[in-house]
């Protein structure tokens, strides 16, 4: 064990048993559990918010969240003698959701759910509702759009492209329709509405709410607590979650959460799940099944989840990366990303298509 980490592990009331290093930080095994320590990457207002949002989540009885451990001092946030920063936080044993599991997929859907019903009327102050509210959507869309344009602009003005240019130009003008079309849908839908709902009645979102951030625990290590806030149990059974209500999930990494529309984050995680999986529509509906069992989905809000899977975000993030990168030489699996997105556009059309059926 570092030095500074036995300096760090002195200002806490726990006994450590062992640690070992992974990307970026620590696993810490402890009298109390398993915990992570890493270096303060946020403000510490920053730091407050996530903690409001997650304590909450705790007196809402969802205790499986990576909580952060305050010193003996009262604090979450710990400085060495050398005036670097820390946050402890508790950890949990298990996989990543792995998003070729159904079992796996419909009972992550099932968890989203179940944090979007609690995560309703969080008591936060009138500075987090200021600093930490989702970004206009509209904005978003038209700066990437402008970001696409300035991108084939300059790829065309290039006398001699190379492969990933070339490719990019064969398909950018159906990305760019797609791009295109969702701003004018989005600018036609009740997305303002959406937006004040959730500011006024302070829903959270978790922000990023990927496979990396779902662990499936271990088999036996956790019971579901009294979940007293549900009327319907039995739903919560047969949404997913494997045998009698087991708490089989921790959901971690909320450094991205906001106050904003929560069909964001399950936006994000159907557009994950279904790149990995080719677009199945079936898997596609066993997502939208299992999480509507337990929070029901209005049509403003189907509208939105469409528009934001209709947007080509993937195709602008492989733009991103290559007017921010090296434009000389590519990486061979950027080109390969291009022509992936571009194999799976009828699966994913027809992915849409349902969506639409459902909204008329």
């Amino acid at each position: 064990m570092e030095d500074r980490n036995l300096e760090l592990f002195r200002q806490y009331n726990i006994k450590i048993y062992n640690t070992y290093r992974i990307r970026g930080a620590f696993i810490v095994e402890t009298d109390k559990g398993l915990k992570l320590l890493k270096s303060l990457e946020s403000s510490k207002s920053r730091m407050d918010f996530e903690n409001t949002v997650l304590e909450y989540l705790t007196v809402q009885n969802y205790p499986y969240v990576d909580l952060y451990v305050k010193n003996n001092s009262g604090e979450i946030i710990t400085e060495d003698s050398a005036g670097n920063k820390y946050v402890l936080k508790n950890w949990f044993p298990g996989e990543e959701c792995n998003l070729r599991d159904e079992a796996d997929v419909a009972d992550a859907a099932v968890n989203l759910a179940i944090l979007h019903t609690l995560l309703r009327e969080v008591p936060l102050t009138q500075e987090q509702l200021i600093y930490n509210s989702y970004v206009d959507l509209m904005e978003v869309f038209d700066k990437r759009n402008r970001e696409l344009k300035r991108v084939r602009s300059y790829i065309r003005e290039k006398r001699k492209k190379n492969e990933f240019e070339l490719c990019y130009l064969n398909c950018y003008d159906e990305f760019y329709e797609q791009s295109q079309e969702a701003t004018r849908i989005l600018g036609d839908s009740n997305y303002e509405q959406l937006m004040k709902e959730a500011v006024e009645h302070k829903y959270i979102c978790h922000g990023n709410y990927t496979y990396h951030n779902v662990i499936m625990l271990k088999s036996g290590q956790a019971s579901l607590p009294n979940w007293k806030n549900y009327s319907n149990e039995e739903s919560l059974s047969a949404a997913g979650l494997r045998g009698s209500i087991k708490a089989n999930m921790a959901t971690t990494n909320f450094d991205k959460a906001c106050i904003g529309i929560q069909i964001t984050d399950l936006y994000q995680f159907i557009r994950k799940v279904m790149e990995k999986n080719d677009w199945d529509l079936d898997i596609g509906s066993m997502i939208l099944d299992n999480y509507t069992r337990i929070l029901s989905v209005d049509k403003d809000e189907l509208k939105l989840l469409y528009v934001l899977l209709l947007y080509p975000e993937k195709f602008w993030k492989i733009t991103n990366f290559y007017y921010n990168g090296k434009k000389s030489w590519v990486p061979q699996r950027n080109i390969q990303k291009l022509i992936g997105i571009q194999e799976q556009m009828e699966r994913k059309k027809q992915f849409l298509d349902c969506l639409v059926t459902t909204l008329s």
